[in-house]
């Protein structure tokens, strides 16, 4: 549905793949997993059984999460919030698609909500409106702004291009830094929530019930064009900025599958008279063969596994190996209700409308996954959104076949016996008599897990040095057999170019990391092979080694250094590497200072074109043989050095599979016309937002704050720059005047006074405190607390009077000493 393209994916390829569109997106930790009400629904013909336990071909499945949005479907229920221990909501500009996702609630926005929670459903609205949503754009002045931009005191654009006298980005969805980011002038609005951090699971049956955009048009209408709704998937490795995880993966390698994809311009027979409007994709990357796109040098194919909606690719077309699934598309009743399910294990999954597999329905489709497909064993998380126009939404898929225009979308020129259809051509929706319609409804989303649970691989040799049974290797993947795509090494470049996936060589190797080099550079490190962001400890011994073969004999400089600017390397040699398998082994080494370091291979040099890479069997490790945790696979239970993989929540335990599942209590939650408080079984119906408190009757309720924290290290940087310390986890450094420190979507209302936790060698550090670019208070610091790098901290306090919500900010006053304090927090009380 949405092709990721993220930052760790542009340093990893020079080149997009076969979607050469704008494209898209283990650790020892816990699984957050959101409380889940399991109320039970009618069996009315529009409604499954929300049973905590189901049996599918003889295997009992027991509920492990749901968001049922309010209970049973037209019962009735308020409006309410998105339950945010399940939800966030994102906003990126991918797929040439036309609107800008926004951050607005119909409790809070009740005029120009883009997604609402009411009557037992959730819905994703898109309207007819321009957003301005870009503010990461730096400036010195409103003239490198563009039409109708200012430059804040923030030092970053900000814009009113619709002229409506507000600074649109507050009301967008965040943007996270990954993909590609949205863009101003957008002329829809809608909605687009995902589970990522949240709700992340592997393996399982996945079921939802919705209802397709104009659903309540008369039957038998042709629905406008333009609408393309999804609920789907991506791998829980992609690049966030903030996971908890090793989060480092680009798209495609963190797998993609649109278990529903809608393209409602299918609904016009004169255009595709076989309406096959409904369909799904599997994408992933894969090791290239002769003939694929993949082949060229820097440009990794994109596989869509299934022909619809444009007959998919030389994956699925039975010639070359490889996982594949063939499936046409589907017609569908878009004026009803439907129910699909995702059958997912180690093996692959399938996919179910209407027909279940807990009654014994027949798939539509089926995936079966192959050896390098492993981006379908790992965790992913669910994406829910409602586009418009775009890739698939207008086009259908670019560059249809016509003899007239009359075959292409609102009339569009044919020429060349090609439509020239545009991203927003086709969409020709009356948005005044009908723009309530554009909307993605949601009636539950449930994800089951097999209670007999599902294989692990096996831990490799490699994390085992001595063979004492206890893992004691820094490196998590390192034999590369692990279940998760995560588990793979990078590959950086610094002026080469090439590819890296996971292949299985067969024998007793099993996968290895495999890489091209397509252009060496000009230096060894142009292309760098490399595990990085582990913790060395100064005075401590260590040992490393790696087993490498090569196309054609060469010399492999091999060296830990620094993970961060100076880059210092600590130890280094180089090793001879043949066309066998070479174990390279390092001198022991001590780092003097401890610190997040790399283990890197340099691939590149000019005389090294076009040759391949083999890694396998990477070791770092403590000469002593220290225990390392080690959770591959596992979200719970034992790390194998007396800790915890993470724990699970009240009313599941950690099955012997390494994931929390639901108990067996024969207690029976009941959530009917609640959306939060308890469920009567030892879990809640939902979690209220910031801001609001659950009532006796089980609503949210809005709740004036007492107090709010921002801390500074989170914070908008401008000339300043944040460094481990403070009383909370970080602090801001280097303030000087003229430097600020902003926080975006900041309510004053109900606030009288500000508190900033600060720290300097020297007295008189000064400090505005502006919002919305009016100054509503100064913060100085009369007495010096200490120095820079451990500062004693003290409180500084303004009184502030202002209501609203908007961008409040802290701008350094000019001191003569430079830097005014270090911030460490600002308290709103």
């Amino acid at each position: 549905m949405r092709r990721n393209s993220s930052a760790a994916w542009k340093k990893a390829v020079l080149g997009c793949g076969v979607f050469a569109l704008a494209l898209v997106g283990g650790g020892c930790v816990a699984v957050e997993e959101p409380e889940a009400s399991a109320s039970v629904e009618s069996e009315v013909p529009l409604e499954s059984t929300g049973s905590r336990t189901l049996n599918i071909s003889g295997q009992p499945f027991t509920l492990t999460w749901e968001d049922d949005f309010g209970g049973n479907l037209n019962a009735g229920q308020p409006r309410s919030l998105l339950n945010t221990a399940n939800w966030t909501k994102e906003n990126l500009g991918v797929n040439y698609e036309q609107q800008a996702y926004t951050n607005r609630e119909c409790v809070t926005h009740p005029n120009n909500w883009n997604y609402c929670v009411e009557n037992g459903k959730l819905t994703l609205l898109a309207r007819k409106e321009p957003l301005d949503c870009v503010v990461w754009q730096q400036c010195t002045a409103s003239s490198q702004c563009g039409t109708n931009g200012t430059c804040a005191a923030t030092g970053y654009c900000v814009y009113d291009q619709n002229r409506n006298g507000v600074y649109d980005h507050e009301e967008c969805a965040p943007f996270n830094g990954l993909a590609n980011a949205p863009a101003n002038g957008m002329q829809y609005s809608s909605g687009r929530i995902k589970t990522d951090e949240k709700v992340e699971y592997r393996y399982g049956y996945i079921e939802f019930r919705a209802r397709m955009p104009f659903a309540e048009l008369p039957a038998g209408a042709t629905p406008p064009s333009g609408m393309w709704p999804a609920i789907w998937l991506l791998g829980a490795n992609g690049a966030i900025s903030n996971g908890g995880r090793d989060d480092s993966a680009g798209w495609p390698m963190t797998g993609e599958i649109d278990i529903m994809e809608y393209t409602q311009i299918r609904e016009n027979s004169a255009l595709f008279p076989t309406n096959e409007a409904m369909g799904f994709n599997a994408l992933w990357r894969e090791y290239p063969e002769a003939g694929e796109m993949a082949a060229a040098p820097g440009g990794w194919q994109a596989n869509a596994c299934s022909d619809w909606p444009n007959h998919g690719d030389a994956k699925c077309d039975g010639d070359v190996g490889g996982s594949r699934v063939q499936w046409p598309g589907k017609t569908i009743d878009y004026h009803q209700w439907h129910t699909w399910g995702f059958l997912w294990d180690e093996n692959g999954f399938k996919i179910y409308i209407d027909n279940l597999p807990q009654n014994g329905g027949a798939p539509v489709a089926t995936f079966t996954t192959g050896d390098n497909a492993t981006e379908f064993r790992q965790p992913m998380y669910l994406i829910l959104n409602n586009a418009v126009g775009g890739e698939l939404g207008c086009l259908g898929w670019s560059g249809r076949s016509c003899t007239s225009s009359a075959q292409c979308a609102n009339g569009a020129a044919c020429s060349g016996g090609k439509c020239q259809e545009t991203p927003s051509s086709c969409i020709n929706i009356d948005w005044a008599a009908h723009g309530d319609k554009a909307k993605l409804e949601v009636d539950y989303v449930r994800w089951y897990h097999r209670n007999s649970g599902y294989p692990q691989a096996s831990r490799a040799a490699c994390q085992d040095s001595n063979g004492d049974g206890t893992s004691d290797n820094i490196i998590r993947n390192c034999g590369f057999n692990e279940d998760y795509t995560y588990h793979r090494s990078d590959l950086f470049f610094d002026g080469g170019q090439g590819l890296t996936d996971i292949i299985n060589e067969g024998g007793t190797r099993g996968f290895v990391q495999w890489v091209r080099i397509d252009n060496g550079g000009w230096q060894p490190y142009s292309v760098q092979i490399r595990q990085e962001g582990f913790q060395l400890t100064a005075g401590t011994t260590y040992k490393w080694k790696v087993d490498v073969k090569s196309s054609a004999a060469r010399t492999l400089p091999i060296k830990i250094a620094q993970a961060q600017d100076p880059w210092g390397t600590v130890a280094s040699f180089n090793c001879n590497v043949g066309t066998g398998w070479t174990t390279c082994t390092g001198p022991n080494f001590t780092p003097t200072a401890t610190g997040t370091y790399k283990f890197e291979i340099d691939a590149g040099g000019s005389a090294n074109n076009n040759l391949q890479l083999y890694v396998d069997d990477m070791y770092l490790g403590t000469t002593a043989n220290t225990c390392q945790p080690e959770c591959t696979g596992k979200t719970c239970g034992s790390d194998g050095c007396g800790g915890s993989c993470g724990t699970c929540r009240s009313g599941t335990s950690c099955a012997s599979w390494g994931h929390c599942t639901a108990s067996t209590s024969t207690c029976t939650p009941s959530c009917s016309g609640k959306t939060c408080g308890s469920d009567g079984c030892g879990g809640t119906c939902g979690t209220c937002a910031s801001g609001s408190t659950c009532n006796s009757s089980g609503q949210c309720t809005s709740t004036p704050p007492t107090s709010v924290r921002k801390e500074a290290e989170s914070a908008t940087l401008t000339g300043c720059f944040a460094e481990a310390g403070g009383d909370s986890g970080g602090k801001v450094v280097a303030f000087e005047g003229g430097d600020s420190i902003c926080w975006s979507n900041v309510s004053l209302t109900g606030f009288t006074s500000a508190t900033a936790r600060v720290g300097a060698p020297y007295p008189n550090g000064e400090a505005q405190l502006r919002f919305n670019n009016t100054t509503i208070g100064t913060l100085k610091l009369s007495t010096a607390t200490g120095g820079w790098s451990s500062p004693s901290l003290a409180n500084i306090s303004t009184a502030i009077s202002a209501t609203g919500t908007g961008t409040l900010c802290l701008v350094g006053v000019t001191h003569p000493n430079g830097w005014i304090y270090s911030v460490d927090y600002l308290d709103l009380k």
